[in-house]
């Protein structure tokens, strides 16, 4: 059990500076968390992290599993196994035992939100894996924004969703709540800030839009017979594990913003990020958004950036450029360990 302590006491034994409680904390070998007005220390290590791209748009390395638009990632910890996102075609099976994943041992199974690519591999899991106890988790409002769609004016980029013409395609998911209730699948909502699944692993939600990072105004939600409305993705969850080198954040699309996410995040744990992994939505930004978000993750001081799915060419050239030690693709197969 962490030992438990007032900030003023910590304080005074720390001298009360940041610097000391930095020295302190390492000396001591010691984790150090603010919450309530109170000082936990934790001198236990965290567990071994092993997170695995099961899919991913691309597939530069593993010529012998199957790449589509989308992303999944099976995340390990001692106690704890989670599924986040199902990719687009349900290929994840086969892939996962290729890689040496055992669905079986999934606890959980995490939708970042209602989008296909993300939720499309749902079926393929309840029908064929169905491990004995796991339980689905989705953000409070999920079920009550399935009709999501795309919007293109007409002249546009052909994309996996969209052929470029004028006009709205349905970007939602193939299955509904009567579905996952007629399989006997356990529903859990991420109806509060942070939802813990274990002593290492949690899930966020409710993330305000902001100015900094504006909702696409192509993504739509159908409300009624025949009217559409922005789309601010009020259901969208990300996870976080905690590690002893810090908090690894794994996102689906990041529909709400990235730096929306990390430092809402960060600021409900009072807990340094270590690396982040998956889409960061920043397909559509412009060069001055992506170098904000370059900047932003430089004074976070992010380790690991693995950049994927809808992060967009430009992004991922120019984070490659500029935080080249610490950027690279996380395409299908990647994995990542963190001790």
């Amino acid at each position: 059990m962490p030992t438990k302590l007032t900030r003023r006491d910590f304080m005074s034994l720390c001298a009360g500076s940041a610097a000391a409680i930095s020295m302190t904390s390492e000396l001591l070998g010691v984790q150090i968390d603010y919450k309530d007005g109170n000082v936990y220390i934790d001198n236990q290590p965290k567990g071994s992290v092993k997170i695995t791209t099961l899919t991913e748009n691309t597939n530069e390395y593993h010529p012998g599993l199957v790449n589509e638009f989308g992303i999944s990632a099976f995340i390990e910890t001692p106690d704890c196994n989670v599924l986040f996102d199902t990719g687009k075609l349900g290929n994840i099976i086969g892939n996962a035992e290729k890689l040496g994943v055992d669905l079986q041992k999934t606890d959980a199974v995490v939708l970042s939100h209602d989008h296909y690519d993300h939720c499309g591999g749902v079926k393929a899991f309840v029908e064929k894996v169905n491990p004995n106890d796991y339980a689905l988790y989705v953000g409070k409002s999920f079920f009550d924004n399935m009709q999501k769609y795309h919007y293109s004016p007409g002249g546009g980029p052909k994309l996996d969703f969209t052929d470029g013409h004028e006009g709205y395609t349905y970007i939602g998911t193939n299955f509904d709540k009567a579905y996952l209730d007629q399989h006997n699948v356990k529903i859990k909502y991420v109806d509060r800030d942070e939802l813990k699944l274990s002593e290492q692993i949690s899930l966020f939600g409710n993330f305000k839009p902001t100015d900094r990072e504006k909702m696409n105004p192509a993504m739509r939600l159908k409300v009624g017979d025949n009217k559409y409305i922005l789309d601010e993705f009020t259901e969208e969850v990300a996870l976080a594990v905690d590690t002893n080198k810090g908090l690894f954040i794994v996102t689906g699309c990041s529909h709400t913003g990235i730096l929306n996410i990390m430092e809402t995040i960060k600021a409900r744990t009072g807990k340094p990020i270590y690396g982040v992994v998956g889409g960061t939505h920043l397909i559509e930004a412009d060069a001055a958004r992506i170098q904000d978000t370059i900047d932003a993750f430089n004074q976070m001081d992010i380790e690991k950036i693995g950049l994927a799915h809808c992060t967009g060419e430009l992004a991922v050239n120019t984070f490659k450029a500029q935080i080249t030690d610490k950027t690279f693709y996380n395409s299908t197969g990647t994995v990542i360990k963190v001790k």
